[in-house]
């Protein structure tokens, strides 16, 4: 990647290397990943081991995998140490990156871009994230690099620069499926850029009409038929049968909705108020992404003084706004959103956030409210900041209970688990331990429970068992490790009686 002309350098490589101790600390203070990175991990293990369609049947979205598996074979190194040497080296595109972009928008300004450096770095989601075994991290890191691209062609126009940005569009696709409405924004950005667009409804009604061609999309990804389509079974009727499946849950989800929630308001109208919950969830995840501190200071840099330059505003405001269809589809689908979907909209607005940083920075003198508002808006960033990076996780009862399961308990036996962690540290093939998935309305029945041999939870209490398992009186306690807050892994084995001879 080229840095832009007229901005130190040294802006740069300061910011790569406090990212890269700021991944440092975190892998330090978090040595237990995420409970959904045992999926990535076990995956990346499969692939380095040359079990492809073992593989994607762990996780059927393998590049972030297909990554740590190639670092596994390149350096030797075990899946967990490649999976954050690989974020570490995320974390960094994204930084770099994200400071370049500004550079470019400002027109190589460099207060403006050491205010990037200093955001970026302070970013609450990316520091939070850095030692988390997420396919975000890739998504985030080619996002901001397609944008990088977009502004670089915008000054100086490229054939190489474009086949550069489909190329980045490709990769942060293959992280995340969001990564592809990269697809529809960047061609529509060119062309809403042209003179005249606006007055040209046919060409606004086909922009609407190719965002909502993102629906097959989130359909397809969120079905179980992509893993199969990987593995050769192809039917070309998945699509269909996939919608009528989320016809079928949506109404699901509405009657029980109806009962549980919407009803006396919504009655009579439960799509109405699908919709209006669907709209709710989308924009509170907006706000919770931003953070209200951050929320407020971004204001400030539209109103009542614009500090960006027009074009700058015009990019940061399409690819903020612009991913609105993506949000609202997703949330359709799933509903119950995490606020990490808003985090890549999050990351556009905070390049309006660098550069009312430093328009304040440069009326420190002569103004006697950026002598208030520079301190308060600094402050709020490290304060942000503080909240969100990785504090030292004392995690490490999850990983000696798993530990302690892999090097203790017979290799035949079955075990359950309600988090993932514990399993992927026991080192059991997925057939001997499992993953605990029923809820308290979904209890499995006495057949299904007959199969486990041992039991490994996590819990605050005794009492936070399930109720099949709190009421299972055949259970004999072998072992416990207590951890953090009063939580304790509790190990059961379950007492079979003994055969009896005839």
């Amino acid at each position: 990647m080229q840095v832009t002309a007229g901005v130190d350098r040294r802006i740069y490589l300061t910011a790569a290397v406090l990212s890269l101790l700021l991944s440092a600390w975190a892998v330090w203070a978090q040595f237990v990943p995420n409970p959904d990175a045992a999926l990535y991990l076990r995956s990346a293990e499969q692939f380095a081991d040359g079990q492809w369609t073992a593989g994607i049947g762990t996780f059927r979205w393998p590049f972030y995998s297909l990554l740590i598996a190639a670092t596994m074979t390149v350096t030797g190194l075990k899946a967990l140490v490649a999976a954050e040497i690989v974020n570490a080296c995320l974390a960094l595109i994204a930084t770099v990156a994200f400071v370049a972009l500004v550079a470019k928008l400002s027109n190589g300004d460099r207060l403006t871009a050491l205010c990037a450096a200093f955001i970026i770095l302070l970013q609450p989601h990316l520091a939070g994230d850095r030692p988390s075994v997420i396919r975000d991290n890739g998504y985030l890191a080619f996002f901001v690099v397609t944008l990088y691209l977009v502004a670089r062609d915008q000054l100086a126009p490229s054939v190489r620069t474009r086949f550069a940005i489909a190329a980045s569009i490709l990769v942060s696709g293959l992280f995340r499926i969001e990564g592809f409405a990269l697809a529809a924004l960047v061609p529509f950005y060119y062309l809403v850029r042209q003179p005249g667009v606006w007055r040209r409804p046919s060409l606004l009604i086909g922009i609407v009409i190719a965002c909502l061609a993102l629906v097959p999309a989130a359909l397809l990804w969120t079905s179980g038929d992509l893993t199969f389509w990987l593995q050769g079974h192809f039917e070309s009727a998945a699509i269909g049968r996939q919608w009528i499946a989320f016809s079928n849950t949506i109404a699901t989800r509405l009657h029980q909705l109806k009962d549980d929630f919407l009803y006396p308001y919504g009655g009579g109208n439960e799509w109405g108020a699908y919709i209006g919950l669907v709209i709710g969830i989308v924009v509170v995840n907006i706000v919770r992404s931003l953070t209200i501190p951050l929320a407020i200071l971004t204001v400030f840099a539209f109103v009542p003084k614009p500090v960006m330059p027009r074009p700058a505003s015009r990019f940061v405001l399409w690819f903020a706004l612009a991913q609105l269809p993506m949000l609202f589809v997703l949330a359709f689908v799933m509903l119950f959103l995490d606020k990490r979907y808003a985090v890549g909209m999050v990351l556009v607005i905070d390049i309006a956030l660098a550069f009312l940083m430093a328009e304040a920075i440069r009326q420190w003198r002569s103004d006697r409210l950026a002598k208030i508002f520079t301190p308060l808006a600094a402050a709020a960033l490290i304060g942000v900041f503080i909240f969100a990076v990785p504090k030292p996780s004392k995690l490490e009862y999850l990983k000696e209970a798993g530990q302690w399961i892999g090097e203790t308990l017979p290799r035949p036996a079955t075990i359950a688990t309600n988090d993932a962690r514990i399993a992927y540290f026991s080192g059991r093939p997925y057939d001997q331990i499992r993953i605990w998935t029923y809820s308290q309305k979904n209890p499995p029945t006495d057949a299904e429970l007959a199969t486990f041999d041992y039991f490994a939870f996590d819990v605050a209490s005794p009492g936070d068992l399930p109720l099949k398992l709190v009421d299972l009186s055949t259970k004999e306690l072998v072992r416990s490790f207590p951890g953090r807050d009063g939580h304790t892994v509790l190990i059961y084995r379950q007492v079979r009686p003994a055969a009896t001879s005839g």
